[in-house]
């Protein structure tokens, strides 16, 4: 098993398109279908990628958008994280919390984030809860085509070294991810 961190510019189009196939077969979605969770228009490309290959296929990925949102008015430098995906043949076998272990390192040592920040639903919060995710209060706002909207779903950070988080109205100051 091999994991590692791609720049979103270092992908070839046929490794995009494999982590494409893995996110919606993972989601669930038929070939050639599109999906849209909570009904917003989402980031178009995240700028990592963490996957995870065996025999040089991708069976796992998770997305990460660097972003400097704010918490309260007050900027906040976040790794946001997005499109954990494994193939359901490969799932409940830690291939997506080797993954999120992973992107948790780069976060902090490379990117230099202050925080991890996902959105997610009831059902998967204890997935990234036992990987050391803590559910934040919000609320969480950020751009729309119509304009600012609220995330009425389950915030959760990824506690930074540096400092304790912000309380306050978070603003991702752009598409959500």
């Amino acid at each position: 098993m091999e994991i590692s961190v791609l720049a979103d510019s270092e992908l070839s189009d046929a490794e995009r398109n494999e982590i494409d196939a893995v996110c919606d077969q993972a989601f669930g979605v038929a070939q050639g279908e599109e999906t849209n969770s909570f009904d917003f228009q989402w980031v178009s490309q995240n700028d990592w990628h963490v996957v995870v290959k065996l025999e040089g296929a991708i069976l796992s990925h998770v997305g990460i958008v660097e972003r400097t949102g704010t918490v309260d008015g007050n900027p906040v430098n976040l790794g946001g994280i997005g499109a954990v995906a494994t193939i359901p043949g490969k799932q409940k076998q830690g291939l997506a919390s080797a993954a999120m272990q992973m992107a948790a390192g780069f976060m902090q040592n490379s990117l230099k984030a202050d925080f991890g920040l996902l959105v997610c639903s009831q059902e998967t919060a204890p997935f990234y809860r036992k990987l050391g995710w803590q559910e934040v209060a919000g609320p969480l706002i950020f751009d729309q085509p119509q304009g600012k909207a609220t995330f009425h779903e389950m915030t959760m950070i990824l506690p930074g070294a540096s400092q304790d988080w912000p309380t306050g109205t978070i603003d991702l100051c752009g598409l959500p991810w």
